[in-house]
């Protein structure tokens, strides 16, 4: 797939992997619409970006469900159509099981579960319409394993596997692509911007995400396996073989992983 002169929307771009994916698809010649909270982060993205003023920003809520139509209008007014949709913004956690309230678990898949599909509800029909497009899922390593004090974390990313797996499969005799793109440990924002189990933001960077792969880097990788339509892609540090280990293992990783994160 040529990203040149293909119309993106990207979720989650005001910093981190969003405004590394920003950057690189940008840099690929795409034409993007980029979203998030942060309006002086958002511009700040586009700014940055090859050619920047022919992109678009709007504040989007991926929680707030009318406005994805409000976006996806937007993409259709000034452009006509859309090409791809990289569903990325999301929301860590920092706690365990015990200490976390279900409220808590209920924000944490309102964001990374709901944001995402209640998005595809809106773009899907654009796409059928077509019989073109592509979703570009950012999902985790943890969509296929789970770690101490991430526990609702991961399960918001498994549940992600399960709902794009199935529209790949209901989109199999389409043009319509699903690429799931599994970051392991990136350097980000992601564990400032954690929350814990009473909801407080974590508000610290941890070692994992210190000493890991740039998000440069990361969107690099990740547009490379969007362009050969990769269906899976795990791209990290070591941490990356874990869903095939596990795979392998089973016993083995699961003998690992309560020795992986011991504190936050």
């Amino acid at each position: 797939m040529d990203l040149s002169n293909k119309i993106v929307w990207i979720t989650g771009a005001s910093s981190g992997i969003g405004r590394g994916l920003a950057l690189e698809c940008a840099r690929q010649g795409a034409t993007l619409m980029l979203t998030a909270r942060r309006e002086e982060e958002l511009e700040a993205t586009r700014a940055a970006c090859e050619r920047s003023d022919d992109h678009r920003c709007m504040i989007h809520d991926v929680t707030d469900r009318p406005a994805h139509k409000r976006v996806m209008q937007a993409i259709l007014d000034t452009w006509g159509r859309l090409d791809m949709v990289v569903l990325n913004a999301g929301i860590g956690q920092r706690g365990s099981i015990e200490e976390t309230d279900p409220d808590v678990e209920r924000r944490i898949m309102e964001v990374n579960y709901f944001g995402y599909t209640e998005i595809a509800h809106e773009v899907l029909p654009h796409f059928l319409d077509r019989n073109d497009g592509h979703f570009a899922v950012i999902s985790s390593v943890m969509g296929k394993l789970s770690t101490p004090r991430r526990a609702t974390y991961a399960a918001s990313k498994h549940a992600l596997h399960g709902f794009f797996e199935g529209l790949r499969a209901e989109l199999s005799n389409t043009r319509i692509g699903v690429s799931m793109i599994c970051p392991g440990y990136i350097k980000t924002e992601i564990s400032y911007h954690s929350v814990k189990g009473s909801g407080q933001t974590h508000g610290a960077m941890d070692e994992q995400h210190q000493n890991a792969m740039s998000s440069e880097v990361f969107a690099r990788k990740a547009v490379k396996a969007l362009k050969k339509k990769k269906a899976v892609a795990f791209i990290g540090g070591p941490e990356r073989f874990g869903p095939i280990l596990e795979r392998l293992s089973p016993a083995l990783v699961r003998w690992l992983l309560p020795r992986l994160i011991t504190r936050d």
